[in-house]
This record gives C-alpha cells, sequence and structure tokens, in this order.
C-alpha cells in the first residue's frame, strides 16, 4: 500500500486469513487486498482470486489492465487437474508478471530510443524456479542417535521448512508431499500458529495427515501474536495426545512467551525423526 506508483500490481490467491481485521468473506478480503492496485498500473489476477470482485475493484481505482495468466501464457496444460503443487501456479503468474513487466519496460526503451532488452521463455522459466527461504525448503540435517549398546551415530534427517499458516496453505503443503514423496508415509510435523489463525482447523488438517497425533509438535513463539499452547490445546482438544511442553515460570521471556518452546520441540522432533527414518515438516505462522 505505501508504493503509489507500482510497476504492476499482483494479487496471486485469497483465503479466509486475517477475518478478524480484513472481513469474513472472500469477497470482503479482496476488497481490501485491493489496496494495492493502483491508478494506471496493470494488475495480474491468480486463478485462486475473485476476478469478478477484484476486476470491479481495478475499474474503479483506475487501473490501466486487469489481466489473469492465460491471458499472456495461453491455457494452462493441467487446468482440471487436481492440485499437488501450488509453485506451478506461483509460476504461472511470475512467467506472467515477467512478460508484463517487459511489454511496459520495452515501451519505454522504445519511447527513449534505446533498444529493449527481452528475456527469452527460457530464460524466465530458469528464473522462476528461484525461491525465498521457506517455501518447501528441503535439507538434510545430520542428526546424532543413540544406539541401544550406547554407541552414537548421525544419522540424516530430510528436513521440509515451510510457511504454510491458514488452512489453504495447509491443503497445498500436504498436497506437494504427497506429490514430491509419494512413498513416505512415516512422516513428523512441528508447527506453530499465530492467535488469529484458524487453530482448530489448521491443526484438524495435519492431524488427518499424520498417523498418530504423537507425531505432531506444538510450539509457541515468543512473537506477542503467537498462539500459546493452552490456546491451541483449548482450540483442539484431540491435540492433548501431541508433543509439546508447558512453560516454567523461569523460560518465560518478558511477554510471558515461553522463550525456548521452538528449540526444545525441533530439537526432539529431529531426534524422533532420526530414531523411526521419518520426514520432518515444519510449518506454520
Amino acid at each position: 500500500n505505501v508504493i503509489s506508483k507500482p510497476a504492476l500490481s499482483i494479487i496471486t490467491s485469497i483465503g479466509l486469513e486475517h477475518t478478524r481485521i480484513l472481513g469474513d468473506t472472500i469477497e470482503l478480503i479482496a476488497g481490501e487486498k485491493a489496496g494495492i492496485i493502483k491508478k494506471d498500473c496493470p494488475v495480474l489476477i491468480g486463478k485462486n482470486a475473485p476476478f469478478d470482485v477484484l476486476e470491479r475493484c481495478a475499474r474503479e481505482k483506475g487501473a490501466s489492465e486487469v489481466y489473469q495468466s492465460d491471458d499472456l501464457l495461453g491455457p494452462d496444460p493441467k487446468e482440471g487437474e487436481e492440485v499437488g503443487d501450488y509453485d506451478a501456479e506461483n509460476s504461472r503468474i511470475a512467467s506472467a508478471g515477467l512478460i508484463l513487466l517487459q511489454f511496459h519496460m520495452a515501451q519505454q526503451s522504445i519511447d527513449a530510443g534505446k533498444q529493449p532488452k527481452i528475456m527469452t521463455p527460457a530464460e524466465i522459466e530458469e528464473g522462476v524456479k528461484i525461491r525465498p527461504p521457506c517455501r518447501f525448503e528441503e535439507m538434510d540435517i545430520p542428526t546424532p542417535v543413540e544406539t541401544d549398546d550406547g554407541i552414537t551415530t548421525q544419522k540424516t534427517v530430510r528436513v521440509i521448512l515451510d510457511v504454510a499458516h491458514n488452512p489453504q496453505a495447509m491443503d497445498y503443503l500436504l498436497a506437494k508431499l504427497r506429490s514430491n514423496y509419494p512413498h513416505s508415509k512415516d512422516q513428523r510435523i512441528v508447527v506453530g500458529m499465530s492467535a488469529d489463525k484458524d487453530l482448530k482447523y489448521c491443526t484438524d488438517i495435519l492431524l488427518e495427515h499424520l498417523s498418530n497425533p504423537n507425531k505432531l509438535h506444538l510450539v509457541e513463539a515468543s512473537h506477542p501474536r503467537a498462539a500459546s499452547i493452552s490456546s491451541i490445546l483449548e482450540a483442539n482438544p484431540k491435540l492433548k495426545e501431541s508433543c509439546y511442553s508447558q512453560p516454567q515460570k523461569d523460560e518465560l521471556n518478558e511477554a510471558g512467551r515461553d522463550a525456548s518452546s521452538v528449540a526444545t520441540q525441533v530439537k526432539q522432533a529431529l531426534k524422533l525423526a532420526a530414531i523411526n527414518n521419518e520426514l520432518l515438516v515444519i510449518c506454520g505462522s
């Protein structure tokens, strides 16, 4: 919102999140998210956002053009398939956005009497593969494990970091897990949430995915917006069989939060994942 003259506004997808602040329907939230749309600026709208609502907002705000990815890339060859990888849609939006930016930048170069620089489709495809941290970020973590005879060995645990923190994102994360690791039934999840999320719905999705509730580790971040362990348990009593720790007074920070919660549960989850040959997923707010 603070950028008054953006080159391009993109709204990728909208779910029922931040309902306390933005509204309790997709349409109301879309109207708030449309605040990034500015006069004389093109707008790109993802297929998982309400196009009619956002197009109307764009017209009211005087946006120059309104597009969807298919307008710039042609029909999606995977249209109609079950969602298995949200990265595919994100990549299409990013590719379409680059094409739009190049068109406008090329026009500016031509107007200035300069030769425009255009990326090839192959260069765009290579570029949009790059991801910021914690977007299904995969890593292998060496973890010490003590055997029955007292010998400590190193085992490697595959860890996936993902910022999924609402029901829609949780569904996408688990769909991508099933797609990328179809033979990995043994999984363990560490999750922390913000207090304004749908705690029961999100954790129900995770519990349904796991074979046992004790494979789910609950953490309480030290941030004031974080959901406390007690509030998560209150929202979903089935989580009482999960792994979590109730903080001691000397472990609380100035805000009254458990400063050790995340580190404790991540270490415990890593150790158990190493012992049981499990995939470890760390997600949430």
